[in-house]
């Protein structure tokens, strides 16, 4: 989500104001980005583990240069493996981050970012990115496009189910980033006053982590089973979302719904005006209470008149 705005510039750049994507396959781009229109088709390539993984990902995007025969490879990351392999494969325009790593000898078209801006937040990194290469970003929104097709689905599966809807974003990718699914309960359950429905979003696994939690309250549905477009797109009909610091809190930014962020110690992500903070003052998940949830989502929800209106 963070790199959509790049990824659009840099296509604004290209005669055919398109670019070939190519994404780790955790990452579900090809999902995601099912109609943004920069974006021509995603390609995968895998992540390894073991002593040989970075020799497999250098063949691995040497492969895809060879068969797409890019005009330009665009790297924002500081990794090195996509600029050797780029470089390989004879790839004529090479362009990176950088940042004093050894990317930067197998780039071809500066400038880099320094070295000091190491440690900085991905989105400082990007904006300087843009700013070295022409790049023109007029928003850090992302403002993903949905697939109608997804929307209209979503809007049929769940037509009998009374508004405003609240989705719960249970999912996250370690421990230390995910609340407790008997806290989303006893939120939902103090939230019933002004939602009518509530969605609990996440992988397939934990459809039953969900399921037990909810037990016999009512107006709560488990929706685990969606693919990630049509995530998106009840995450997008939504009036609001409560979630752990995850890829379903990224989505309901990116879509402009307002969402509060359970979050441990994970920088703020504050590229979207619809994302706000919450964490328990000490910088575990674990800290926050059911009260602080309870009281961040009533409070944007009466200042904000949250409706299920902007998708």
């Amino acid at each position: 989500m963070w790199h959509l705005p790049t990824i659009r510039a840099i296509a604004a750049t290209t005669p055919e104001g398109k670019v070939v994507l190519v994404a780790r396959p955790s990452s579900r781009a090809a999902e995601v980005l099912t109609v943004e229109p920069s974006v021509a088709r995603v390609l995968y390539a895998p992540h390894y583990k073991g002593k040989l993984k970075g020799v497999r990902e250098v063949l691995d995007f040497y492969r895809i240069c060879r068969a797409e025969r890019p005009r330009a490879v665009w790297i924002l990351e500081k990794i090195d493996r996509p600029a050797i392999a780029a470089a390989l494969a004879g790839a004529p325009e090479r362009r990176g981050f950088g940042l004093g790593h050894g990317q930067e000898r197998f780039l071809t078209t500066g400038p880099y970012l320094p070295k000091s801006m190491r440690s900085a937040h991905r989105l400082d990194k990007l904006a300087a990115f843009e700013a070295a290469h022409g790049l023109v970003v007029d928003s850090r929104e992302p403002e993903l496009r949905l697939d109608p097709e997804a929307l209209a689905a979503v809007k049929t599966r769940y037509a009998d189910k009374p508004g405003p809807w609240l989705t719960l974003g249970i999912g996250a990718s370690e421990p230390a980033r995910t609340w407790p699914a008997d806290r989303f309960a006893q939120t939902a359950s103090r939230l019933s006053d002004l939602f009518g429905t509530v969605f609990w979003v996440g992988g397939p696994h934990e459809a039953r982590v969900a399921t037990a939690a909810i037990g016999d309250l009512p107006g709560n549905v488990v929706a685990c089973d969606l693919t990630l477009d049509k995530s998106a797109a009840l995450i997008a009909l939504s009036a609001g979302f409560l979630g752990n610091d995850s890829g379903a809190l990224n989505v309901a930014a990116a879509v402009g719904t307002p969402c509060v962020g359970l979050m441990g110690t994970a920088p703020v992500p504050a590229y979207s005006r619809w994302l706000s903070r919450l964490d328990g003052g000490e910088g575990r998940i674990s800290d926050i209470t059911v009260d602080q949830a309870v009281d961040a989502v009533r409070a944007r929800f009466v200042s904000e008149a949250w409706g299920n209106t902007h998708a």
